[in-house]
Parts: C-alpha cells; structure tokens; sequence
C-alpha cells in the first residue's frame, strides 16, 4: 500500500507524518522518490523534508556511486541521534528495559527478576530502570518517553489479571499515572502483544508488511492482527487474546475458568510446569539448558503436544482472518520457538495454503526474545512517527516544536496505543 498524503485543510502534521513513515520504510531515498509515493506536490514535499532536517529528525547525505551527470543527488534517512525512547516489558516474575534510538537500535538493557504480584515494587523497580538508563551513555538530550507493555487483557473483563501468565492481583493500571508523574517523562502502554506487533511494523520483519499477524509467544501467549499498519483493537481493546481461546475440549483447567485454553499448551509458563521449575528464580535459564540437552522425555512429549497446538492455532488464524504472515515473536527462547515451527510442519491445509504469495505462512522475529522491550519502546516513538488518520482531525495552533509539527497527541495523561 502506497502512503499518501492529503491537501486536506490543517493537513501538515498528518503529511509530515507520512514523508517520514516512507524514509523510514526505505531506509535512504531521494526527495524525487518521496514526491512519486505521497502524491504531494514537488514543493510540499520540499518544505517539509526541510521542516524535517530542522527538527534533527532526518539527515541529507549525497548518495555515492550515481550515475548522473552534475552533483550527485541527495538522499534522506531517519538521523539515529534524534531521540530515544525506554521500553519497559512487565512479566510475570521479571521486568526488562531498553534504551532505543529512532531507528531501533538498542542502547542499552537492564533486566530484574521481580514479584509482579505487588503493584507497588513493580512501580519502584520501574522508575529505577528509568534513572539507569537515562544515565547510560548514548542517551539523547531528547527523550521521546517511556512505553511499557504488560501481557492483556488490560481493559476489566472477568479475565483480566488473573493466573500466573498475567499481571496477577493488580486490579488497575493506576501505577503508570505515578510513573509519569515521578519520571516526569511521557508515559504510553499497551498490551505486549500490540506492542511487539507495531516494533515489528517499525523495525522488524513485517516493515514492508501492512497487513499480517503477530503471535506474542512469552510466558503466556497472545496475539495482534494488525491491518494497515495499525492494530486492531476490538470494542474494548481486548481483541486477538488467542491464548484463552479453547483448543482441548475436556482439557487442562484454565485460570480464566474455562478448560483446555490454547496458552495451557503452548507458553513459556506451560513448559516451564512440564519441566517442574515453574517456580524457580532461574526458570528461563533451565528451560534453555534443558531443550539444549534434548534428553528429558517431558520435554520431548511436551514439545510434540504444543507443535500439534501451534499447527492448530496456524490454521484458525489463517482461515479467520486471512493473514499475509503470522509474525511469531516474544520473550521465549528463540531455540524453543525454532523446534516447535519445526516440529508443526507440515502445516494444516487452510485458506493460505497453496497461494502464491511473497511471504511464507510463518515468519520469526529476528528481535526474538527482545520483541517485548523493543515494542515498549517503540510506543513512544509509534505516536510520533505513525501516520494515524487521527492527526488530522487535530485542532493545531501555532507550531512551534516537535509535539506541533508532527501532530503529537496530548500527554499531559498516560497514552494507550
């Protein structure tokens, strides 16, 4: 899908939103490139890869080698020193940070085991992630903000914070306000998930993608579809949670009340109870060890019931929701993801199945195991860089900074995305 951009009145924010979207998507391209994609006229595009360049959001760089008469032509990129922003990955036992700079690369990254059951401590441990970072060098004067992603759902259901995979015993997200308000720093959150799938979107393996959908495979396990770039929601900003969809009828009891929920069989957590070491303080680090040896029949037996699982959950999605890719991703050991892709071949036959297409069924992040600190992080950087149709419906005054000029939304209260 082509970006354009609009002759709108009040438009400008929504189309500097759109040229910076395409020089990110190309990585380094011409002004003359630009013009042909946003369908804006030569001068627009002109004046704002100027705005651009003076806000220190892009650099220019004569591009080498062209075989052209004269000066060689001049070519855009995102300029990697324009800001950064700090993730943080709330999990169930752990909390993961990262410094991140406007073109995805990771800074820097801390990491503390922490009881996720006390809202509070989840609240000290977060602000001083915050000040470790914001002193690592590499920090920019210009600090985009924090994102934090939590597993779902978020929005108060009879499922909400509840069970081992989740924010257990939390009852709101009133914590992010004092994180705000202690940090002083913008404050935007999202399920893990959502998170995960717009880093992807950004910076990840579904950047030329507009359409697919991403599978959150961590110590629970979730999902977003994302159309056009952008997530879907659902009515209450609850949609895609695969894990508590049942998937064994008479199965494994489920802490959101039903039985044989798909996240019983396939998660981190549910290894990790297979393994006996559900509750230990170094869960991952045996979980790794173990599937590195290959020798425990309960690994063994467990990976071929949650390859059966993922084969199933592969064919509803693709024959639901007609996906260009699932995008599979998470906190879980890349080695794990690996062999249960692996051990799911060959798919189930599905709508996806036989179609000439560019991308395979299945796709891995290459961010594995640092998708949920990378998609923290890139909430922040999301609200300023992607063009929402909302922009333009904003009513603007005078222009006199970054927040103006690209039509950032107000964030005097914490921001969900």
């Amino acid at each position: 899908m082509l970006s354009r951009g609009t002759t709108q009145q009040s438009s400008a924010p929504y189309n500097r939103r759109i040229v910076l979207d395409v020089i990110r998507r190309h990585g380094q391209i011409s002004r003359r490139e630009i013009v042909a994609r946003v369908s804006l006229s030569p001068q627009t595009v002109a004046n704002i890869t100027n705005d651009l360049e003076t806000l220190g959001l892009i650099v220019a760089r004569r591009l080498t080698g062209a075989k052209v008469r004269g000066q060689p032509p001049i070519a855009f990129e995102l300029n990697p020193s324009a800001g950064s922003s700090i993730g943080i990955s709330l999990e169930p036992g752990r909390a993961s940070a990262a410094l991140v700079n406007l073109v995805g690369e990771i800074l820097g990254r801390r990491e503390l085991d922490l009881d996720t059951h006390d809202p509070r401590r989840a609240l000290a441990v977060m602000i001083e992630l915050i000040q470790d970072l914001r002193q690592r060098p590499g920090t920019t004067e210009r600090l985009w903000g924090v994102g934090v992603a939590l597993p779902g759902p978020l929005v108060k259901t009879d499922i909400s914070f509840l069970g081992p995979t989740a924010l257990e015993g939390w009852s709101d997200l009133a914590v992010l306000d004092e994180l705000r308000e202690s940090t002083g720093l913008q404050v935007f959150y999202s399920v893990d998930s959502v998170a995960a799938a717009l880093g992807e979107t950004l910076f990840g393996v579904a950047s030329s993608l507009d359409n697919f959908f991403y599978m959150h495979f961590g110590v629970g396990l979730g999902g977003t579809l994302v159309v056009n770039r952008s997530a879907y929601r659902g009515a209450n900003g609850n949609a895609t949670e695969i894990g508590h969809i049942p998937a064994v009828p008479g199965g494994k009891a489920c802490y959101c009340g039903n039985a044989g929920c798909l996240e019983r069989y396939l998660s981190v957590h549910s290894l990790a109870e297979a393994l006996g070491v559900a509750d230990a303080p170094n869960r991952d680090a045996l979980i790794v060890a173990e599937l590195e040896r290959n020798t425990d029949p309960a690994l063994q037996a467990w990976c071929r019931e949650a390859a059966d699982r993922l084969r199933d959950a592969v064919c509803v999605i693709e024959n639901t929701l007609d996906p260009a890719t699932i995008v599979i991703g998470g906190s879980a050991p890349k080695i794990l993801v690996e062999r249960l892709v692996n051990l799911a071949q060959p798919l189930h036959h599905s709508v996806r199945g036989g179609v000439a297409a560019a991308n395979p069924r299945i796709l891995l992040s290459e961010r594995q195991e640092d998708s949920s600190i990378l998609g923290a992080a890139v909430l922040p950087i999301y609200d300023l860089l992607s063009p929402r149709l909302e922009v333009l419906h904003q009513d603007r005054h005078a222009e006199a900074g970054v927040a103006d000029l690209m039509g950032q939304r107000d964030t005097r209260r914490v921001g969900r995305l």
